[in-house]
């Protein structure tokens, strides 16, 4: 095995760390305020809202049959639930929409009728052509050259907020097809810091060193950190990609509903995005204000397309290989997506390192790095069943 270093401090760093780890390799994490702690400089808790998407992509982390994950949960009193129906409006118009397909299109079509609910199923079905696009570039497997274009976006005519949500294809069809989810205690939701935690105390347990300074020399370099924004073919300026404004703030006066409520609300300037929850003392607000972005060049280029994103390729620092992946790379900003980044880091970097191929397309070998183990009594018993 070989000696990690990895630049960064945020959801591609850890998932690269403990994944790495993991497989035997000596990890340390180059950054002096790690933004999954929850006293951070800039907390990552609240850049992530309150809603768990594509589970999965986190279970893996802890263990690949994901029931580590819950029982380390369960150990805190928090259950992974899933969320209540989003709340979607835009102006004087507002529906309560479930995940669900089949569900979705039944209040659809009790909401606005029956041609809109037929555009609706069309919009659901483009969205997944577009997911498995991306599945297959950026997401399960890596890009390391300009790869072909997304589906070309449809344009039908839908009814507010039906049009407003249908912009987001990606997240439509991962909502859909692996459901929201939220943290649940005793005392009611919370926020995702606890899941973040969790993490942290593994990367301790795994032996991951976070120092700024590190002083042994690494074999091998992960830059988790986004390339700075590059030109147009056309000279324009480069700008970077804007994130909403995130407001966290809390209140005394109970809320007037019970559980997670998750709002979208689109205003003439853009999405308003909040999540308001009682643990039983204080109501909790999350806001991501679309309508006020900010520049976040830590996630790329604002007016770069799918493809032109950087692709995951080696170069070298002097003796030093270097893997740039970060959250402009072609698996995308989106959290779920930062993890599967950092996970397709791993795989590069630990094939480069020993020429072993751990990706989970290759069977014979484990979630550990290990091969697998063949059961040879049961294996006997089959050849003597066929031998009969």
């Amino acid at each position: 095995m070989g000696v990690v270093h990895i630049v960064g401090d945020e959801l591609v760093a850890l998932a690269a760390a403990l994944r790495l780890a993991r497989v035997g390799h000596k990890v340390t994490i180059i950054s002096s305020s790690p933004r999954w702690h929850k006293n951070a400089d800039h907390p990552l808790a609240a850049e992530l809202g309150a809603t768990l998407e594509l589970p999965s992509a986190w279970r893996d982390l802890f263990a690949k049959s994901g029931r580590a994950m819950d029982a380390e949960l369960a150990g805190l009193g928090l259950n992974l639930v899933t969320e209540p129906d989003r709340h979607i409006s835009s102006g004087t118009t507002a529906i309560s929409l479930p995940t669900e397909r089949g569900a979705q299109i039944r209040t659809v079509r009790n909401c606005y009728g029956d041609d809109t609910a037929q555009k609706w199923r069309n919009v659901l079905n483009h969205a997944d052509d577009v997911w498995q696009a991306r599945r297959r570039h950026g997401v399960e497997h890596e890009v390391t050259s300009r790869p072909n274009p997304l589906p070309t976006p449809i344009h039908l005519d839908l009814p507010s907020p039906l049009a407003e949500l249908s912009g987001n294809e990606t997240r439509l069809a991962v909502t859909r097809v692996f459901g929201c989810w939220n943290l649940v205690g005793p005392d009611g939701p919370t926020d995702l810091q606890p899941l973040l935690t969790l993490l942290d105390q593994r990367l301790s347990r795994r032996g991951v060193i976070v120092d700024p300074s590190p002083d042994d020399c690494p074999d091998a370099i992960i830059d988790t950190t986004a390339p700075a924004p590059r030109r147009t073919r056309w000279h324009r300026p480069a700008r970077p990609w804007n994130s909403p404004t995130i407001t966290v703030s809390t209140s005394a006066e109970p809320p007037a509903h019970h559980g997670m409520d998750h709002r979208l609300d689109w205003t003439p300037e853009g999405l308003v995005e909040t999540w308001t929850w009682w643990d039983g003392t204080w109501t909790h607000h999350i806001c991501h204000n679309h309508t006020r972005p900010v520049p976040n060049p830590n996630l790329g280029t604002e007016w770069s397309s799918w493809r032109d994103r950087p692709p995951m390729v080696w170069h070298r620092n002097g003796s030093t290989p270097v893997l740039v992946a970060s959250p402009a790379s072609h698996g995308g900003p989106e959290p779920w997506a930062r993890l599967l980044t950092g996970a397709l880091a791993t795989y590069l970097t630990h094939e480069k390192l020993t020429g072993d191929n751990i990706r989970p397309s290759n069977k014979a070998i484990g979630a550990a790095g290990r091969p697998r183990r063949r059961h040879s009594s049961t294996d006997g018993v089959s050849a003597r069943r066929l031998e009969r």
